[in-house]
């Protein structure tokens, strides 16, 4: 089974100058972060899975400015959300939100602005909270998702076949002809690659690779910041396998970090077999090119 999560994982854009947004630099990766949840973060009150959604949603945010940044197109961190002016690659959004409906106005006004920067191209949204009102500005939902996390007590890494942690960009550029399918085939026209090479040398971001013995790949994606570990671009014929995999490697490479990400469909269920929780509900929004 082939998951290309869109935006961010999940997306698709470009874009131009935005009233009332100051151009940041992204925040540090690797910095400490004391506010960040222990082992047990993850609980059943609901101020509890709100504060693990918003770590969740500003990993996210920070993996799509790693992604862009990667390709020479930084984004910007202000009005509780991201955004790039400059364009991203393939299934990347141009805004992440990082907050919820108290942020709600700034947010929308950042985005009309935006969009009314350049109506001749499609944009996307990542609505993080699902709390925007994007269709009163053109938009239409392209599809709703749940995000997820997992804290405690991981597999041991010991007990699965090992991933193979990419260090090269040979190596980066087999796994992503592997995720997006195109392992051992030519395909007509060659697509324009999404992650450089630029992204091997933050310690916080892993690719994995994890080879089965009749030769088939699966793998995935972590990306440490916001106190948390985010899981993304999963793929394989056996997701199972994929899933323990991820999530042990996880556990020995950033141990202590709870781990999170999010998914619909097919995938959420394999994501709750694998020992997630649903933590809260996001939407991706896109605006057809040319709407009005």
């Amino acid at each position: 089974m082939l998951r290309r999560t869109f935006v961010g994982g999940l997306g698709s854009a470009i874009v131009s100058p935005i009233a009332g947004l100051t151009q940041q630099s992204s925040p540090d990766r690797n910095a400490a972060d004391t506010s960040s949840p222990g082992p047990s973060a993850i609980q059943t009150g609901a101020r509890m899975k709100n504060g693990i959604t918003t770590l969740a949603a500003s990993n996210n945010a920070m993996w799509c400015d790693a992604v862009c940044r990667a390709h020479g197109r930084p984004g910007g961190f202000d009005d509780g959300l991201w955004l790039t002016r400059l364009g991203t690659p393939r299934f990347y959004p141009d805004v992440v939100t990082t907050v919820g409906a108290e942020a709600a106005p700034a947010q929308l006004k950042a985005i009309a602005d935006l969009i009314n920067s350049d109506r001749q191209r499609e944009w996307f949204v990542k609505d993080s909270f699902h709390c925007l009102r994007l269709d009163l500005i053109g938009f239409e939902p392209l599809f709703d998702a749940k995000w997820i996390a997992m804290s405690g007590p991981r597999p041991d890494a010991t007990h699965h076949r090992p991933g193979t942690v990419v260090s090269d960009d040979a190596g980066l550029s087999a796994w992503e002809r592997c995720w997006t399918g195109e392992d051992g085939k030519a395909p007509a026209k060659p697509l324009p690659r999404v992650f450089m090479p630029r992204l091997l040398a933050d310690d916080g971001i892993v690719f994995v690779l994890i080879r089965d013995e009749d030769g088939s790949a699966g793998g995935g994606i972590l990306n440490r910041g916001a106190g948390v570990v985010g899981l993304s671009n999963l793929f394989g014929s056996q997701m199972d396998r994929v899933w323990q995999t991820l999530i042990a490697m996880a556990g020995e490479l950033f141990p202590g970090l709870p781990l999170v990400g999010y998914e619909h469909g097919d995938d959420l269920t394999a994501a709750i077999s694998a020992g997630f929780e649903i933590t809260g509900p996001l939407r991706i929004w896109r605006l057809p090119a040319g709407a009005r």
